[in-house]
């Protein structure tokens, strides 16, 4: 009698485990590697949103009549930098026309307000001044240069400013 036994013997069973962990340690970091891609990618499509939407009510508030002042017009003449859109007003700082992170007057409409953002993982933080956006936000204080988000600063001097931070990707 014939033995037809088919199969794979022991060392060629180990031989494929160890080309298949080789494999795996070589292909593993490059796919990570294309996660943090892909979230950099995505804050750099959000941060081209707040060029535009800055840009956009700029240009308004400049139709509008409206100038960087250089000192804070306070009280009823603040409401002078409140800009409608038609479905709704945003403030704009008065130092650059930037629109404010979240606005106190008019409408209330905020940086935010402005940008189409469709993802779970993806959170905010907004203050009067700073609006932080992306999967790694600081909760709370002054915003630092750890994380994944971008920063958005309404109140700069001479400029509003956007910040990507990517360190923890």
């Amino acid at each position: 009698m014939k033995n037809n036994n088919k199969g794979f013997t022991l060392i060629e069973l180990i031989i494929v485990i160890v080309l298949l962990g080789i494999l795996a340690t070589i292909a593993a970091p490059r796919f990570i590697d294309v996660s943090r891609d892909a979230k950099i990618a995505a804050l750099q499509g959000i941060e081209a949103q707040f060029v535009t939407t800055i840009d956009l009510v700029r240009a308004k508030a400049r139709i509008e009549g409206l100038r960087p002042a250089a000192a804070n017009p306070g009280g009823s003449q603040q409401t002078a930098y409140v800009i409608d859109f038609g479905f709704g007003s945003t403030e704009v700082d008065w130092r650059n026309l930037c629109p404010e992170a979240r606005a106190e007057s008019g409408d209330q409409l905020g940086m935010l307000d402005f940008i189409n953002v469709s993802s779970d993982d993806i959170t905010s933080r907004i203050t009067n001044q700073y609006a932080l956006i992306g999967y790694d936000v600081p909760s709370s204080g002054t915003p630092t240069n750890q994380g994944c988000y971008i920063l958005y600063d309404s109140f700069g001097n001479p400029e509003c400013t956007l910040q990507v931070v990517t360190d923890d990707c």
